[in-house]
């Protein structure tokens, strides 16, 4: 189902392939985890991946991951006091959680407190290296009004990306948070490429909202997920 869903965009197969494994084991709580987080929430089906989620952390409610992201699940769905609410939970489990700490981010941008999400986003960089990071903390500097700063970071970026792999969609925010809607573009065209799997959430990802109704980046969305697909 996962390789379907990321490499081959063949969402309504990945769909058959997730409800078959739930079928085969309705207490796999990965299968339900992965089914409402990724086929159900990319087709902004919000109430039924809510549920499946919820089902998984019923079935495992110790695994910090699937905490995370039905907190990510409710940002998605533009849920945000549910989903601090929930990644608060998460944290009070482990305070040291990278996911945590940078879903909350992403939240609080949603929300327009730039200055909180730059201080989970800050805390999640301390805790992993991930490049990702990187990417939301410079889109939040520059939202903030800091582009000297975002700048500094896209910098630092471009140099890692030498030495590793820096995603494309890194880059697209980094470029929409400094309000260069089609060099952002270019980067998520890249990312849809590349396959690099936040690509599947075009369509229901709040830090994308300023590209919409630009037919370039409607385009795109539609390539990654069709509006035939229910």
């Amino acid at each position: 189902g996962s390789a379907l869903f990321f490499y081959d965009l063949d969402l309504p197969q990945a769909m058959m392939e997730f409800q078959h494994a739930i079928e085969l084991n309705p207490n796999y709580a990965t299968g339900h985890h992965w089914y409402g987080l990724n086929s159900l929430l990319s087709l902004g089906q919000f109430d039924n991946a809510i549920a499946e989620v919820k089902r998984a952390l019923e079935l495992d409610p110790l695994s910090l991951i699937i905490n995370a992201d039905l907190g990510r699940t409710y940002y998605f769905a533009r849920r945000y006091d549910e989903a601090i609410e929930q990644l608060h939970k998460t944290l009070e489990m482990d305070p040291n959680f990278y996911f945590a700490h940078r879903h909350l981010g992403s939240v609080l941008m949603a929300k327009g407190d730039f200055k909180a999400a730059i201080a989970e986003y800050q805390k999640a960089r301390m805790l992993n290296n991930d490049p990702r990071v990187l990417g939301l903390l410079a889109y939040a500097s520059a939202r903030s009004g800091d582009r000297p700063e975002a700048l500094k970071i896209l910098d630092q970026m471009k140099e890692i990306s030498k030495q590793r792999y820096v995603s494309a969609e890194s880059f697209a925010l980094v470029y929409l948070g400094l309000g260069n809607k089609e060099e952002a573009i270019r980067w998520l065209e890249q990312s849809y490429q590349d396959r690099f799997p936040e690509i599947t959430r075009i369509k229901v990802d709040p830090l994308l909202d300023p590209l919409r109704r630009d037919s370039r980046f409607e385009k795109l969305a539609n390539a990654v997920v069709p509006s035939s697909v229910k």
